[in-house]
């Protein structure tokens, strides 16, 4: 079956489009996690589920960092964390993590994350299966930083907004990953249509659709 197959009679192809260019990428090396590593990632957040108040990840430092699969069981709880939780993720938290993980392999993880999870998150909301995981390509990591980045941004090293978005560049260490999460955030959300006041190529107007925005970051007590 052709990829997001059964999203394709109720989800515009644009979307699917920008769904197919992140699954082409999600199983190939990164510049810090392998492809393997990579579809671990995904796979961990494809197969768990959003914990109750009293199973949250509230002490990291109780999982193994032992990799004895993939990806360690530490890493798999930040992956939950990020998935579930991101909310809890203050800066005692990050700090504690990126102190493991370092902030490179931190910002690709999470950019990988936020990947997947409004993927799986609109097949769960129209009903339809989760599209099963890309194959992982070996080949090494490329270990690439990008160059000009500035703090005080977020916690993460970014770009420069320039009138961005602060959002838009949050995970900018993960140059690649988050220029795919910003496509899928133009596709599902605004299109090329961003900077008009009305927008009449969506079901809803700009304005109901930047009141669900508001209500879901509101819900899901969204940083930004």
């Amino acid at each position: 079956m052709a990829l997001f197959q059964t999203l394709k009679t109720t989800v515009p192809d644009e979307v699917i489009q920008s769904f197919k260019i992140v699954w082409q990428s999600l199983g190939k090396p990164g510049a810090w996690w392998t492809g393997h590593q990579r579809i671990e990632i995904a796979n961990e957040v494809r197969n768990s589920e959003r914990p109750a108040l009293d199973e949250r990840t509230n002490d990291l430092s109780q999982y193994s960092h032992e990799e004895t699969e993939s990806i360690s069981p530490y890493v798999k709880a930040v992956i939950r964390k990020i998935t579930y939780e991101s909310s809890t993720i203050d800066r005692d938290t990050y700090d504690s993590i990126v102190e493991v993980l370092g902030e490179d392999r931190y910002a690709e993880l999470a950019a990988i994350v936020t990947q997947v999870v409004p993927i799986f998150s609109l097949a769960d909301i129209l009903d339809c299966p989760r599209e099963e995981l890309p194959t992982a390509h070996n080949g090494s990591t490329t270990q690439e930083r990008p160059d000009d980045l500035v703090d005080n941004v977020a916690f993460l090293p970014t770009f420069s907004p320039k009138g961005l978005p602060h959002v838009a560049v949050s995970l900018s260490l993960a140059q690649a990953d988050n220029a795919r999460r910003m496509l899928l955030v133009r596709s599902m959300y605004s299109g090329t249509n961003f900077n008009d006041m009305v927008w009449q190529h969506r079901c809803l107007s700009r304005q109901q659709i930047e009141l669900v925005a508001a209500r879901t970051s509101a819900i899901n007590e969204c940083f930004y």
